[in-house]
């Protein structure tokens, strides 16, 4: 399938993070990998894995590990395994 030209919104991070579910963001993170590989992308800048401590800043919901850095690591590992399963190099920021 030709997926030049197109583009899928996809569950932010935090919400993925929220869920303390490694299955499920496994599952978008292969997803989105497939999408970028279709593409012709090979690296995708992400997941971001910063801890916030304040709800005011402006990129919380990028960050994966929201405000424990614990979950944050398993979901990580999760996120980026299944993304370079896909053949798309995940780097983690």
């Amino acid at each position: 399938i030709d997926e030049q030209g197109t583009t899928t919104c996809w569950p932010s991070l935090l919400a993925l993070g929220s869920s303390w579910d490694g299955d499920l963001v496994a599952e978008v993170a292969k997803a989105i990998g497939e999408e970028f590989r279709g593409k012709g992308a090979n690296v995708v800048l992400g997941p971001a894995v910063n801890v916030h401590r304040a709800a005011t800043g402006g990129r919380t919901v990028e960050y994966l590990s929201g405000e424990d850095p614990y979950l944050g690591s398993r979901l990580a590992s999760a996120y980026i395994i299944a993304m370079q399963q896909q053949g798309v190099i995940a780097t983690a920021k």
